[in-house]
This record gives structure tokens, sequence and C-alpha cells, in this order.
């Protein structure tokens, strides 16, 4: 009976909803598409992507170059790791390769130790930095 009663606590406890603010409900893994850097919206035609998957692999597209790596997560904070990139250089139509480049490195730059991670919104994902940089992504189709 004693035994009943503990198999069915360790049942109910884990039906229980995490808090709110907890870190169960933010859903980090799938593709992601980069819409703005600290609030300057990203530059027609470039399209920087992440993909993270549930093993800790990370990879997209910086706008102009691949890049991949690992990430590991603790609660709300991502830390990218062992992070290398092809190193291509680039222009977009009716952009220069100073905005294109300059896009792009602060964009994989951000992806460089650890950052946090929120969930304001649904299919939204927010990287800050420790340095205040905000990486705002919206989940891909």
């Amino acid at each position: 009976m004693r035994n009943a009663a503990i198999a069915l606590s360790l049942l109910l406890a884990s039906c229980l909803s995490a808090p709110a603010g907890g870190t169960s409900a933010l859903n980090v893994n799938g593709a992601w598409k980069l819409n703005s850097i600290s609030g300057a919206t990203v530059l027609s035609g470039t399209n920087p992507t992440l993909t993270l998957s549930a093993d800790g692999h990370a990879n997209g597209n910086g706008g102009c170059n691949a890049f991949g790596g690992s990430y590991t997560r603790e609660g709300d904070t991502l830390t990218f790791s062992q992070m290398i990139s092809t190193m291509m250089a680039c222009t977009r139509p009716g952009l220069t390769y100073e905005q294109v480049m300059g896009q792009e490195h602060r964009f994989l730059s951000a992806l460089n130790g650890a950052v946090a991670a929120s969930e304001p919104e649904t299919n939204v994902l927010v990287l800050t930095t420790a340095s205040g940089e905000a990486l705002r992504f919206e989940r891909a189709p």
C-alpha cells in the first residue's frame, strides 16, 4: 500500500505544470529566423537563421556564411561553443559589403558563449547576451 501511495504521489507530481516563468515551457528546439538585432530589423535579402536540435547541435546561416557548433542549456541559459563558419565575403542587391558582413558579425558574435533565452510570445525566441545585445527570432515555417 505504501509503495502504491509513493507511486501515485510521483505520478501526480509529474503532471503538475511548471510555475509561471518556469523554464520547462521554453522550447528552443527547431528552426528559427532572425528578425532583429537589438531592435534593428534584419537587412532585406540576408535571411539569417538558427536551428537548435535536442541533441545539442546548433547550425544556421548568418546571412552570408553557414555556421555550426554545439550548445548546452541550463535553465534559461544557452551556452554556445565550438562554433565554426565558412568565410565568404558577401553583398546583397542594394546593400554594401560592410552592411551585410557587419550584421553577420553581430549575429555570430552573439552566439559565442552564454546567452539568456526567453519566449515572450508564441513562436518567438529572444536571445540576450551579457552585454545586452538582443536577438529576436521567429519560429521558421
